[in-house]
């Protein structure tokens, strides 16, 4: 799926396992570091949620991670003025494990 979220102005669009974004890099570092801290407050990646088999090299975690959604709230975080609102557009539905992440984390 896609997400949209506006930043400093500008619409910036991601899609699911995106690396086109020249921010790229920060976006899955800041992934990472969110997903530490939903385990670290007791959140367990649904895997019902995953609706493929995992590749050799793919995790649960790894997959759900990388939802369009969630590398939008990342750039979010990125940015050098943290954002007093964030909002998300999709053109599906978010799945079960990113909602909880918004309600847990924002």
């Amino acid at each position: 799926g896609l997400s949209w979220t506006e930043v400093n102005g500008e619409i910036v669009q991601f899609k699911a396992h995106d690396r086109s974004h020249s921010r790229s890099k920060e976006i899955y570092v800041d992934a990472e570091r969110i997903s530490s801290e939903l385990i670290k407050h007791g959140h367990n990646y649904d895997s019902s949620w995953i609706t493929r088999p995992l590749h050799e090299n793919e995790t649960i975690e790894s997959i759900l991670c990388a939802h369009s959604e969630r590398l939008a709230i990342a750039f979010n975080f990125i940015q050098e003025t943290k954002p007093t609102f964030i909002q998300i557009t999709k053109n599906l539905r978010v799945c079960g494990d990113c909602r909880k992440l918004s309600v847990i984390f924002l």
